[in-house]
């Protein structure tokens, strides 16, 4: 145990237990999801866009990991609103593990990572807010991700342009007149952008990364696969 712990000791961040931000109780009541289209949200083999949903400018794919609750809501909104950033070194172990263990469900992303080799781009905060949360979790996950499929990552492809008020509260269709707009190509984005692995904290109405795709391939970029850690 080192000092910091003694000072600041950890607790589980759905139970309060002290000792691990994830306790082992908690931990075996993680719920992993099965994948949708990112379309219709109806199940999909592999994670892939129905054939029939797709368009110009959909996602190609969307891989999710965990349900968005208990002990993995609860390390997601620390990281985020409670700025308790040393949680995620133990949170992306959890990541890594079921990452490892889903084999054939991962086999298309998998095969996309290793054939087209797509740049990691995380979803972009507005400057302001990441300035003041000193961070973007989003990043924090590409980075490792990165690094665990041996793939490129930038945060300067893809920028945020304008800030708007939280998703959090709004309805589906008012998420999307919401983001509607606010993200844009960078001003050193390469001139041939590539294909690109886009990372985001949750999946909930989805209404975020499909701009963010819609985006990327209005400028040009052939295929956009998502990842996010809950849903």
């Amino acid at each position: 145990m080192s000092l910091l712990d003694l000072v600041f000791p950890k607790h589980c961040v759905s139970c309060g237990r002290a000792g691990n931000y994830f306790c082992p109780k908690c931990l075996t009541t993680i719920k992993r999801v099965r994948q949708i289209c990112p379309v219709c949200e109806r199940p999909t083999p592999f994670g892939q866009t129905h054939k029939f949903c797709r368009t110009r400018n959909s996602l190609d794919g969307l891989i999710s990991l965990f349900a968005y609750e208990g002990i993995v809501r609860g390390a997601i909104h620390k990281l985020k609103y409670k700025l308790v950033t040393d949680l995620e070194s133990e949170f992306w172990e959890i990541i890594k593990s079921d990452l490892e263990k889903r084999g054939e469900e991962m086999l298309v992303l998998k095969r996309f990572v290793s054939e087209e080799k797509p740049v990691i781009i995380p979803i972009p905060l507005y400057w302001y807010k990441e300035h003041s949360r000193g961070f973007n979790q989003s990043s924090l996950f590409g980075k490792r991700l990165a690094s665990c499929f041996s793939l490129s990552f930038s945060d300067k492809i893809f920028v945020r342009s304008r800030s708007v008020p939280s998703q959090t509260k709004l309805t589906q269709k008012e998420r999307e007149e919401n983001v509607k707009g606010i993200f844009k190509v960078g001003a050193t984005a390469p001139g041939s952008l590539p294909n690109v692995l886009l990372v985001d904290d949750v999946w909930t109405t989805g209404a975020t990364m499909k701009e963010a795709t819609k985006t990327l391939k209005i400028a040009g970029v052939k295929t956009v696969w998502g990842l996010t850690v809950a849903r």
